[in-house]
C-alpha cells in the first residue's frame, strides 16, 4: 500500500504539471492585438524628477520634440534601407545566454565602449557624405539603378531612391566625433552588432509592435526552434539579428516564466499608470536577465536608434537620430545621421547609459 507521503508527492507533481500545462496553453493560445506607440500620460516618454529642471523645461514638462517614427520616412527611404547591404556583416552561430564564450564573427571590440560613448557608424561605398576611409581604403560603389518597385504594404508602384548607395561598412567608433571625422553617418549609439544593418533598421521602423511580433515567434520556437528563427526572418531581420532576438526571447521565457505568465493572464499593459509608468513585471524581468546581453550582441536597439516603441521609456533615454542618410534626395533640411543636440542635451548625454532590452 503506497505511503501517504508518496501519494502527496504524486498529487503535488500532477497539480504542478496541470498548472504548467494550463499556463503553456494560455501562452500559446492567447492572441493579442498590436499596441500603439506608448505614451506616459500625455507624453511620448516618462518625465523623470529633475529632468525638466536640467533641460530648462520645468519639473513636469514633456519635451516638445519627438524622435521620428517609421511613417515620417518616405517609402523610398525605407526601401533603400531594406536593399542596402553591409560589406562586413556579423554572424552569430552560438547562443550567448547559454555559452559564456559565445562571440560574434567578426568579434566586437569591447574596449571601444569603456566610456559609454561609442557609436555605430556606416561608411557608405559612395562618396555622397564626404570622404571617409573607415579602414576600407578609397570609397567606390554603385547606386541603385533607376526604376520602380511594388510597395508590399500598399501594393502601389513606388519610385526607387535615385541616389541611394548600395553598400556600406559598419564600424564602431569611440565617439560620434570620431565617426563624423571619418565620414561615417551614425546609425545608432553604442558599438555595432548583429542588428546594426540598415535592413534590420527597416524592421524597427516599420513593424508596429515588435514586442508582440517577437512573442509570436518565440511561441513557434517552443515546438520547433528553426520555426522561431524563420519567423523573425520573415519579419525582415537578417540571419544574425533573428538569432539574437530568438535567443533573447527564449531566455526571457525561461528566466521570467511566472511574471510573464501573469502578464499574459491579466493582459497587463507594457507600462503602469502615469506618472511613473513603471514596466510590468515581465518586461522588468526581461530588462534584468536578458537586456544586457541583447544590447551587447545586437548592437542596435530601438532606443539606441532613436525609435519610439510600444514601451514608454524615460525622457532622458531618448536619443535623436535621423535615418534619411539612406536616401540623400529624400533627406530633410536637418543634417542626417547625427545625434541631435538641440532641445534635450540631457537626453543625448544620457543615451550613453545603456541598460535597455529591445
Amino acid at each position: 500500500m503506497p505511503s501517504r507521503c508518496c501519494i502527496v508527492s504524486v498529487s503535488f507533481t500532477a497539480i504542478m504539471i496541470a498548472i504548467l500545462a494550463a499556463l503553456l496553453w494560455i501562452f500559446l493560445a492567447d492572441k493579442d492585438e498590436p499596441n500603439a506607440l506608448a505614451t506616459c500620460g500625455d507624453c511620448h516618454c516618462i518625465v523623470s524628477t529633475g529632468l525638466g529642471a536640467a533641460s530648462g523645461l520645468g519639473d513636469s514638462s514633456c519635451p516638445t520634440r519627438k524622435p521620428k517614427i517609421g511613417s515620417d520616412y518616405t517609402p523610398a527611404t525605407i526601401e533603400a534601407l531594406k536593399r542596402q547591404r553591409p560589406l562586413n556583416p556579423f554572424n552569430l552561430t552560438c547562443d550567448p545566454y547559454d555559452d559564456e564564450n559565445c562571440e560574434l564573427d567578426p568579434p566586437q571590440d569591447d574596449s571601444l565602449d569603456i566610456l559609454n560613448s561609442a557609436v555605430c557608424g556606416l561608411v557608405y561605398q559612395f562618396p555622397f557624405n564626404g570622404a571617409g576611409s573607415g579602414g576600407g581604403g578609397t570609397l567606390s560603389g554603385e547606386i541603385f539603378e533607376a526604376g520602380t518597385y511594388k510597395n508590399a504594404n500598399t501594393d502601389v508602384e513606388e519610385t526607387l531612391c535615385p541616389d541611394a548607395p548600395t553598400e556600406y561598412l559598419m564600424i564602431s567608433y569611440e565617439n560620434k566625433e570620431a565617426a563624423e571625422a571619418d565620414g561615417a553617418v551614425i546609425t545608432h549609439v553604442g558599438p555595432c552588432g548583429a542588428c546594426s544593418t540598415t535592413q534590420d533598421l527597416a524592421v524597427y521602423l516599420t513593424e508596429p509592435d515588435l514586442l508582440l511580433a517577437s512573442k509570436e515567434c518565440v511561441k513557434r520556437s517552443i515546438l520547433n526552434q528553426d520555426e522561431g528563427k524563420t519567423c523573425f526572418q520573415d519579419l525582415g531581420f537578417t540571419d544574425a539579428c533573428a538569432a539574437i532576438w530568438l535567443a533573447n526571447g527564449e531566455n526571457t521565457g525561461q528566466r521570467c516564466a511566472l511574471p510573464c505568465a501573469a502578464a499574459e493572464i491579466q493582459d497587463y499593459n507594457n507600462n503602469g499608470p502615469a506618472p511613473e509608468c513603471a514596466l510590468n513585471g515581465c518586461l522588468e524581468c526581461d530588462e534584468k536577465y536578458s537586456g544586457p546581453k541583447f544590447k551587447r550582441y545586437a548592437g542596435r536597439t530601438r532606443r539606441r536608434s532613436g525609435i519610439l516603441s510600444t514601451i514608454a521609456r524615460p525622457c532622458e533615454d531618448v536619443v535623436f537620430i535621423d535615418h534619411d542618410y539612406a536616401c540623400p534626395s529624400e533627406a530633410g533640411a536637418e543634417s542626417s545621421g547625427e545625434v541631435a543636440e538641440e532641445e534635450s542635451e540631457v537626453a543625448t548625454a544620457a543615451a550613453t547609459s545603456f541598460f535597455e532590452s529591445p
